[in-house]
């Protein structure tokens, strides 16, 4: 009983109130439940604590110890087509994703759809090697006039973030019309 009362001082806390034990046991009993529950909420907030502190020193060591950045839009960004980029995800998708996933690009290709994902954010599909899989171009909720402007078989021009493929079907987001 000893052995439960140390490791499930709430299950033995409550058993103390059965006939059969003394006051003194049961105080006992439940100021040894007290001080548990106590220690496993102050061990919650160490951690949550340190996990801040963590946060803090890598967000610090981010910004003061390296150099400011360009802007990425200082330098031209690559161009490609809308089936160049689908052709690159169906002949090698890890090679494509060196290209393109993370990195701001501009793509230029024909508009086959015009939709919303589920949250609303509206997309672009362009032309891509294959009538179903072309690559699909996600922009803001803000830029929904824009997109509601355009119509299908349009060429656009389309500067995005590389977000690498789903099922082949390369993906971008970040998207803005370019010019």
């Amino acid at each position: 009983m000893g052995l439960g009362i140390l490791f499930f001082p709430l299950l033995f806390g409550w058993m103390l109130l059965r006939k059969g034990h003394s006051t003194f046991a049961r105080i006992v009993g439940f100021i040894w439940m007290a001080l548990c529950l106590v220690s496993l909420i102050g061990m919650g907030s160490i951690s949550k604590t340190s996990y801040d502190t963590y946060k803090e020193r890598a967000a610090q060591s981010n910004t003061s110890g390296s150099a400011p950045k360009q802007p990425a839009q200082a330098e031209p960004l690559k161009a490609y087509t809308s089936t160049k980029v689908t052709q690159d995800y169906e002949d090698n998708t890890v090679a494509a994703d060196m290209q393109y996933k993370g990195k701001r690009v501009k793509v230029t290709g024909r508009i086959t759809d015009i939709n919303t994902d589920f949250l609303g954010k509206p997309y672009l599909v362009l032309a891509g090697t294959n009538p179903y899989l072309g690559p699909q171009f996600k922009f803001e909720k803000s830029d929904m006039d824009t997109l509601a402007s355009l119509k299908k078989g349009a060429q656009i021009s389309v500067a995005c973030t590389g977000r690498g493929d789903v099922a082949k079907v390369p993906m971008f987001e970040d998207c803005e019309v370019s010019q």
